[in-house]
Order: structure tokens, then sequence, then C-alpha cells
């Protein structure tokens, strides 16, 4: 069992034997692999941590880290911790008026950033030109200068020789002042529905968080990660944490390297948004159908699995049977070119049913968690290896959910955030008489195998509400639409005031020529409505011009739909779509 300790920097506190061990194996741009020690990371740490100390207010309280996901990252991460400062993560993907609100809200001095590409966008925003007076940087982002701050060798300081003796004496003085309520990060939400806004996270929070998910897993230090969500988000951050924790090991990965990472680095867990798991389904459908026979073959073992999910005991046994005899003979390759994981865990948004019966069938379940940037990540999970089917599983020790009478689901508990930053009229809000955050989630509860299960039923925001005044979640009319993930790439549910629903289809144009793509995604929506009640069919469609993207801010950092952008950028289109349906 992992023991909760008052703040993520007491694990820093090694052994000599465990001083010695890898924690961190980044794949650089290049592919070379670079091996860092737990000593490493906190001999650097500590350089870069008494460097921000020593010189106070001159860099104010909150530090921005303007990084994508690297060791570099940990290292500012923890050196700013050891500099009983407060941590602010900056997505990378963030446009510069974006960047710009999140700074000016901190009232931030200072900056870290190590990539040109990161530099340029800072160049372009107001207040960095004001009001940053320090950069922590690269070589290569110095020799760009184009803003008049003090440019500080970031490399310089964190590869100053230091003794594991002054590390750990300066980090226990740090640990014995620190309080577990403490502020520990400030972290933007997605801002999916307006401007975001900087959850406050303690060290109680993040640390109740990733214990109670490692011992509920059973994380051990025999684990290796693939680690290439963003590290600006709480979702990332878990799976690190959760490594550091336990003794795991990190690996690092860019996405532009992550196939060639997932051969090299061999992980054993991944944790990853479903629209990872989408993309393998849809890879190995394309690989599938040049092989007629085969694809036959393994549709059938899927389609036993699920039916016998859904059937009564014996037929499920019987299912479970050829699943675990001929099915996992028919679906060996596939098996063996996703790798031999422990433990694949999805998380960040709402994974469609089919691809959970793909992965089932094929002997790699996914374990569904789910969680929120206000309460540190992810504290609800299903157990190892194991989705109840439409739930999104129970609640870990020490977290309390109950559901409003409006359905909204409730959360309350050690993992639960204090509140926003400078948001006092937004916290009036958030938060229940009696102390219980209101997620914006809207579901129902049941007790199954002792366990309160929840079952997730959309976004309360983001319910459509037709002219006949019936709430209608979109999530689950979309999640049927992907099962065709083979035709349909994105799909988006519309119809606020509306008579009917309608939908905004990006389709996966590799599979079929524009000819008869209209004609297929008809048939598609044909299919759907069987399945949906009256006041859920689906009126009519449009085909969107291009995909929903982080660049294009239609999606946010964790691949979730920016829905207000998403209607506001194809309003046009919406109309046109209800005033055909309306002729």
């Amino acid at each position: 069992m992992v023991e909760e300790k008052n703040s993520l920097l007491g694990y820093l506190l090694c052994t000599p034997e465990e001083e010695k061990r890898v924690f961190v194996r980044e794949m650089d741009e290049r592919q070379n692999i670079h091996d860092y020690t737990f000593k490493d990371l906190l001999c650097s740490s500590f350089s870069l941590g008494r460097f921000l100390q020593n010189e106070g207010e001159t860099w104010g309280q909150y530090v921005p880290l303007f990084l994508e996901t690297s060791y570099e990252f940990l290292q500012t991460f923890f050196a700013t911790l050891m500099a009983q400062k407060v941590c602010v993560p900056l997505h990378s993907t963030l446009n510069e008026d974006t960047l710009g609100f999140c700074l000016r809200k901190i009232q931030a001095r200072c900056i870290v950033v190590t990539q040109p590409w990161l530099y340029r966008k800072l160049v372009k925003v107001d207040y960095v030109h004001k009001h940053i007076h320090t950069i922590f940087a690269s070589p290569e982002v110095i020799a760009e200068k184009a803003l008049p701050s003090r440019h500080i060798n970031l490399c310089e300081i964190l590869s100053q020789p230091q003794t594991v003796e002054d590390a750990k004496e300066h980090l226990s003085k740090v640990l014995a002042s620190t309080k577990s309520d403490d502020p520990m990060q400030v972290v933007f939400t997605s801002g999916t529905t307006g401007e975001p806004k900087g959850a406050m996270l303690s060290h109680r929070n993040v640390v109740s968080c990733v214990c109670r998910a490692a011992n509920h897993l059973k994380i051990d230090s025999g684990y290796r990660t693939l680690t290439f969500l963003p590290l600006s988000h709480v979702m990332g951050q878990n799976e690190v944490f959760i490594a550091l924790t336990t003794r795991a090991l990190v690996q690092i990965v860019s996405r532009d390297n992550l196939l060639h990472g997932l051969k090299t680095f061999k992980p054993n867990i991944l944790v990853s948004v479903p629209r990872v798991y989408q993309a393998i389904h849809q890879g190995i459908q394309k690989k599938l159908r040049a092989k007629p026979v085969a694809r036959k073959l393994v549709d059938f073992c899927v389609r036993v699995h699920a039916k016998g999910k859904r059937a009564a005991w014996p037929q499920r046994l019987l299912a479970a049977l050829f699943t675990k005899t001929a099915g996992r003979l028919i679906t060996h390759k596939i098996r063996q070119g996703l790798g031999d994981f422990l433990l694949t865990v999805t998380a960040g948004a709402a994974c469609p049913e089919h691809i959970y019966d793909f992965f089932e069938a094929v002997g790699r379940p996914l374990t569904n968690a789910q969680g929120l940037t206000e309460v540190s990540g992810a504290i609800i999970y299903n157990r190892p290896n194991e989705t109840l089917r439409g739930s999104i599983g129970y609640p870990l020790p020490g977290v309390e959910v109950r559901i409003d009478e409006d359905g909204e689901i409730l959360m309350k508990g050690d993992p639960v955030f204090c509140g926003y930053f400078e948001e006092p009229e937004a916290n009036k809000l958030a938060f229940t008489a009696d102390g219980f955050f209101r997620t914006g989630d809207m579901g129902k509860m049941e007790m199954l195998h002792g366990k309160p299960y929840i079952f997730l039923e959309g976004r309360k925001k983001e319910i459509v509400v037709l002219a006949t005044g019936e709430n209608i979640p979109p999530v689950q009319i979309e999640e049927k639409l992907l099962q065709y993930d083979h035709l349909i790439y994105q799909a988006v549910v519309v119809g606020d005031g509306k008579p009917r629903l309608g939908a905004l289809i990006v389709p996966n144009t590799g599979q079929y020529s524009n000819a008869n793509m209209r004609a297929e995604i008809a048939k598609v929506i044909h299919e759907v409505n069987k399945q949906m009640d009256v006041n859920e069919k689906i009126g009519g469609f449009e085909i969107l011009p291009e995909p929903l993207t982080v660049e294009n801010g239609m999606l946010t950092p964790t691949l979730k739909v920016r829905r207000l952008v998403v209607f506001q950028r194809y309003k046009e289109l919406i109309g046109q779509l209800y005033n055909t349906l309306s002729a």
C-alpha cells in the first residue's frame, strides 16, 4: 500500500539504493534514449529550486511552465515546489489570447519555456512584453531573444553539480514547513463552455488522488509507462505521479515518436484518452479489410463476447469459455501487435462501448477511469482490467458521491479542490451548502457488487433541449455514430431549441469517395435511429469541411469537443441543415 505523505516531494527522499534506480527514460526527437535516476531528478530540481528561492519575490509566487511533456517538465515542476512556490502548468496548445488571459490572471512575472515554437507564441502575447521580466529558457530560445525580458539559461542551472546530502537537507526543511493544504498548483480548465478557470490544487488533493489510485490499480515498481499525454493536464500528471509514489518506470515519448516508443520501450501500462484507442481499433480494422476471412472471424469473436456480456448467465458462461479458448487463438496476432500490457486505462472523455467490447474480446480489456481537473485527476475507477457496461466505475476510498435532485453528480473528499483562483462568484456556484463539488456531469448511481457504480449521462451544460422541452444527452448518440468509425471520424449532435436533432459529421474520407459519402452516412444514421427513442432520432446531417482539432480550437487538449466553439463556427451550416429539414 502506498502511504500518503504531506507533499509529492516526500517521494523524492529515497534510500541510497533507490537513488540509483532509473525513474525516467526519455526518447528525444532523434529517437535517442536518455536515462535519469531518482538522484538525478532530486539534485537537478534542488539546483533550480534553490535558485528560485534565493531571489524570493523576484519571480512571484506563481511560476508558469510553458513546456511539453518531458523530463525537463518534471525537473522544473519539482524545483518550483522545492522553492515553495506554486506551479502553473500551461497547455502547449493554448492560443495567444488564452495564454495571455492565464498569465494575466495569476499576474505572472516569469515563465519557463524551452522550445522555440512555444517561445514564438509568447512573442505575440502583449502581457509578456509588459509584465514578464524573466524567462527561464534553453540555449535555442536564448539565441532567438525576441523579447525584452531577462533570459536565463535553464539548462545551466539544472546541470549544476549538487551533492545528494545538500539536496536532501534542503528538501527535508521544505517538507517540514509544508502543510498538506498549502496550494501546490493552479491548473487551468479546458474551457469547453467559456474562459478557462484556474483550479487551485493543494498537496493533499494531488497526493490523495494518486496514492489511492495506485492502491486501487495495484501498481508496483514493475510497471513501465508510455508517457505522452500533456503533463500540463492532471490526467498526464496522474500517470507520472502514480509512478513516482510506487517507484515504477516513467518512459517519455513525443506524439511523433509514439509508435517507435511503443516498440522500443515495451510498456506494460498504457493510460490514454479514448481517441487513441479508437485510432488503434480503426488501424486494426483497416488491416483486416484486406483479409476478409480473418476479418469475419475477428468480428465473430467480438460479437460473441459482446452478446455474452449482455446475456443471462448460461450464455455468458459459454461466451466467456469461447473467448478464452477459440477466441484467444483467433485474436492472437492482434493481441501480439498491441503489446504485453498488464493494464490499459482510458480516461479524459467518454469511450464508445464497441471499443470496450473489441479490446475485451481480443484479450486487452480497458479500465475506465473518470475525473476532472477540479478533483485532481481520476477518482472514479472500474476494477482493474474490467469495465462494467455503461458505468464509469465507483469512487476511490474517502470520496463521497451523491446525485443531486436534478441528476447532477456531486463529489466530496480529499482529492476535491478548494476552489477556482480568484473566482469568488464561480466558487459560490461550484459547491453545495454542505461542501459537495458540483461536477457539471449528469448521471445516476446503482449499488452493484457492493459498490456504488456511477452511470454518466452527459454534461449538464451540453444537454440538448429540443423545442418540445425534451432534454437529450448528445454523447450517447455520438457514441453510437462512432461505432461506424470506418466511415465516421467525428460527430457532434446539435438541436438546441429545434424540433428535432441534427448532426455535424466529419467523415473518414480515406474509406469512401465523395460520390457516395452522403449516401453511406445516411445509411449509418438510419441504422442508429433504429436504436433510439423518438426524440433521440437524428433528422438530418451536414458534413464538416475539416476535422475538429486542438489546433483549430474545436477540441480541448484532452480531445473533448468545445461545443460552443463548434456551434459558433458552423452557425450558418447548422442553419442550412434546419432550413433543409423544414423545407
